[in-house]
């Protein structure tokens, strides 16, 4: 007797298990779905950052050129009103030296012709000291004057050698950034087919746990049944128990074999019906492992699919940081040409003004002009060198 009391107890916990697990099933799967909401609502967010850091950049990159093009223009004004005052101020210096000159030359003449022998000897001493020293002088600046050339090829050469490092130096940062994307490429590849393989793993593990749950409902109502024609064999038991208990309080009328026989088949259905019972909870404990192993590598598969995201945010990250590293020095080359090639015309500006290839250099004076103007060039070309090497 208890232990058709318990029967019907464990089929009551066995069904009740059965809703436990077919809720935590339903919640699972709610949790899925949110998942995959959560990673579809990632991969949209990433792609609208990476578009918006890309229109930040370019528009940086914009207002950094504007920027320094307006700088440069500044600083070329600038330069060019100090060389037009410095070439004005050395005309009137070369002017007064001149009158100078020609006042004590004239001065010089007029005593030559009323002099004396005597002062006339004098004069042509004088006159002697004075192209000796001229002629010193002029060989010292002719010599500072080649020293001069010499510095000023000097820093062409290594103006030019300055401009092919930054070209060969742009050069390694293209490679560099197509190699970069290139390898963007290919990872974003890989993290697409790993993504696609994922979504066809989870697809069918859902798949399987929907299986899973549809053969759990029908074991549950296979067990339900079941447990009714349990509870109905005990009851027809119980019955023919108490029809043999009232055939004993009275011996006239003995059961019949008839109903031994009853007795006997509604207990080895109840047998019968306990063994199929213990079966469907093996059954039920065997699909409650799988789901639980189901579950289990999902989370793994999660837990593959997150590092591949960041590794493409990372990659991501570098690409844009190349590609703003080269054409910063790409600007930086162009505007440096730029500049070298408006000095260059601002020095044979200044070549005309100073009419230093139309006249012969037989003075002094004309040596000290194109001298300065060496020295000119040279200042700038070191200028140009210092900003190449920055």
């Amino acid at each position: 007797g208890r232990a058709r009391g318990e029967r019907p107890d464990s089929l009551a916990a066995l069904q009740a298990a059965n809703e436990e697990l077919r809720a935590k099933l339903t919640t699972i799967q709610i949790e899925l779905q949110q998942e995959k909401t959560k990673v579809s609502r990632l991969e949209r967010e990433r792609s609208q950052e990476v578009r918006a850091e890309r229109h930040r950049a370019s528009l940086a990159i914009s207002e950094l050129k504007s920027k320094l093009h307006e700088e440069k223009q500044k600083e070329l004004s600038v330069s060019r009103e100090a060389l037009l005052r410095q070439h004005e101020m050395e005309l009137m210096r070369v002017i007064k030296i001149k009158d100078g000159e020609i006042q004590r030359l004239n001065g010089l003449l007029t005593l030559r012709e009323t002099s004396t022998d005597k002062g006339r000897s004098s004069l042509v001493t004088d006159a002697e000291e004075v192209r000796r020293s001229w002629e010193l002088e002029r060989s010292r600046l002719q010599q500072e004057l080649q020293e001069m050339r010499g510095a000023k090829r000097t820093a062409e050469e290594a103006a030019a050698s300055a401009q092919q490092a930054c070209q060969a130096r742009a050069a390694e940062l293209r490679s560099a950034h197509h190699q970069h994307q290139e390898e963007l490429h290919r990872v974003r590849r890989d993290c697409e087919r790993e993504v696609r393989r994922l979504m066809d793993e989870i697809k069918l593990k859902d798949r399987a746990v929907s299986v899973l749950d549809k053969a759990l409902g029908l074991q549950a109502g296979h067990a339900h049944r079941l447990q009714l024609h349990t509870q109905a064999a005990e009851r027809q038991i119980a019955a023919l128990r108490d029809a043999q208990r009232v055939g004993q309080g009275h011996p006239s009328h003995a059961p019949s074999t008839s109903e031994e026989r009853d007795v006997r088949r509604f207990q080895l259905k109840v047998a019968e019906l306990s063994a199929v019972v213990r079966k469907l909870e093996d059954r039920n404990t065997l699909l409650s492992e799988e789901r639980n192993e189901l579950l289990k590598r999902l989370r793994e598969t999660e837990s593959q699919f997150l590092p591949l995201l960041d590794k493409n945010r990372r990659l991501s990250r570098k690409n844009e940081d190349l590609a703003f590293k080269l054409h910063r020095l790409g600007n930086k080359l162009r505007f440096v040409t730029q500049e070298n090639m408006e000095m260059v015309t601002v020095g044979t500006f200044h070549l005309s003004l100073n009419d230093l290839d139309r006249t012969p250099s037989h003075g002094p004076h004309q040596e000290e002009a194109e001298m300065e103007f060496l020295r000119l060039q040279v200042v700038e070309q070191q200028n140009i060198i210092d900003d190449l090497t920055k």
